[in-house]
């Protein structure tokens, strides 16, 4: 199954994407999904993530990367609500 969820969390990480999610949402459910795979008690698109998930760090960078790209496009309040949801998760740390 791990390998499986691995493979969905690729496909999801990819269509969260600014270049292929129009909702400026899909920038926060990137950044809880970082943090779920990063170990904290949050969901990667609502699931929540096997302890032996397979490369689970090459993702949680994959999630980081494609993140940052969304930076330029948000409004001011949702980069607030990011950056709230940044010191929260502790994303900033690594």
């Amino acid at each position: 199954m791990s390998d499986r969820t691995a493979t969905w969390l690729v496909e999801q990480i990819e269509a969260h994407a600014p270049e292929r999610a129009e909702d400026p949402e899909a920038a926060l459910r990137l950044a809880e999904a970082s943090a779920a795979l990063g170990g904290a008690d949050a969901t990667a698109f609502g699931l929540a993530l096997p302890a032996d998930l397979p490369g689970r760090e090459e993702l949680r960078q994959q999630a980081i990367a494609t993140l940052k790209r969304w930076i330029p496009r948000l409004d001011p309040d949702r980069v607030a609500r990011l950056k709230k949801m940044i010191s929260e998760f502790r994303l900033g740390a690594t």
